[in-house]
């Protein structure tokens, strides 16, 4: 099978999307498909640039089209190279914001269409549009009306034969617009090539006894209006309670809420440790010597959320400390499997550690879109 990824950036670890559609493409290649990748809307080159990107010790052809020339010029290099790879699919890697600094690109579905014409297309839907929640403002409901409706026309242009996306809040969100997709799992941006996780087992859940430290870990973004204050409280007496420390560990590119969570964890007594960017083995290095892992996202969205599927490969436990957030119109009963969510006082409970052989998605992730295509051709 010959598969070519369609996303907005390729610039290696600039674009979340873009490193998933890179990584999801050399192990497709790795099981023996054929497997290139585009990108329509690349702001980190200045002409089009066709080259080949190492993922550990393989790597992946790609033609990076610049986002300063004009959106026709950039569809009909792209149809060119198309033409030239001649693929039985094209994979669709669609976020609105990829394509539009507001996610209004009201002719991606025209240029789309036309580049392939006479192709199977499969869409990955990483994000739907804004304004979904209980709580957003008027403007952003609207705003999110208008995303919705061209993902409508997108979908009806390119009648794609395969729909894919992480959550299941996205699945419902799409169902309701009347387009039935499957689940395909994320997998972790983060690699982890240990053999295994360190056991720390001592016949005791509590890494109080067994440890007597305890890493918490934050890696990637911090959303705004998480309960932190709540959280500090409940480790600092944790940390008397059990004569322990407790220390916070920020790791990657945290975001302005940085600051407001290392003061505060300070604030409480407790240790913090900075580490800002790594490479990515140090990066799996801090994962495995952690004790819980801390995700920031709405717990309905974490399907979505690369460093918390890093965190879950890693054999982390992961807990999500993240403000309230409901869909509007849905009424969802699961969560994401194996990620507990924040209530104040019962810090402890967190705290188990079951040890066991962490689990490398990837591989499953790309096979289980290879036998959907499959299915579908």
């Amino acid at each position: 099978m010959k598969i070519v990824f369609l996303c907005g950036c390729l610039e290696p670890g600039r674009d979340g999307v873009g490193d998933y559609a890179r990584r999801l493409a050399i192990e497709l290649v790795q099981q023996g498909h054929e497997a290139y990748g585009i990108s329509l809307n690349d702001t980190y080159v200045t002409q089009a640039t066709l080259e080949s990107q190492p993922v550990d010790e393989a790597s992946l052809t790609v033609l990076r089209l610049p986002a300063a020339w004009p959106e026709g010029q950039r569809f009909e290099r792209a149809q060119q190279q198309v033409a030239t790879w001649q693929p039985d699919w094209l994979s669709l890697q669609f976020v609105p914001f990829s394509f539009h600094p507001k996610g209004l690109n009201i002719s991606l579905a025209k240029h789309l269409a036309s580049l392939g014409k006479g192709r199977a297309w499969h869409i990955m839907f990483h994000e739907l549009w804004v304004g979904m929640d209980t709580h957003a403002p008027l403007k952003h409901q609207w705003w999110g009306r208008a995303q919705q409706y061209l993902i409508t026309q997108l979908i009806n242009k390119l009648k794609p034969r395969v729909i894919h996306t992480q959550t299941l809040l996205y699945q419902a969100q799409l169902q309701k617009i009347g387009f039935a997709s499957e689940h395909l799992p994320l997998f972790a941006n983060i690699s982890n090539n240990a053999p295994q996780r360190p056991s720390t087992a001592t016949g005791s859940s509590d890494p109080a006894v067994a440890d007597k430290a305890v890493q918490l870990v934050v890696f990637g973004n911090i959303h705004v209006g998480t309960p932190i204050q709540q959280l500090a409280r409940d480790a600092a007496q944790y940390a008397r309670t059990h004569d322990t420390t407790v220390t916070l560990t920020l790791l990657g590119r945290c975001g302005s809420e940085q600051a407001l969570w290392a003061a505060t964890w300070q604030a409480a007594g407790l240790p913090v440790e900075i580490l800002g960017e790594q490479e990515p083995a140090r990066i799996s290095e801090v994962l495995l010597g952690a004790t819980l892992g801390i995700a920031t996202t709405p717990a309905v969205l974490l399907g979505k959320s690369g460093t918390a599927a890093a965190m879950q490969e890693h054999g982390l436990p992961v807990l999500c400390v993240a403000h309230a957030w409901q869909p509007r119109g849905i009424t969802l009963t699961q969560t994401t499997p194996g990620i507990a969510v924040y209530q104040e006082g019962n810090f402890g409970t967190y705290l188990t550690k079951q040890d066991s052989q962490p689990v490398r998605r990837l591989p499953l992730v790309a096979r289980q879109l290879a036998d959907a295509l499959a299915r579908s051709r």
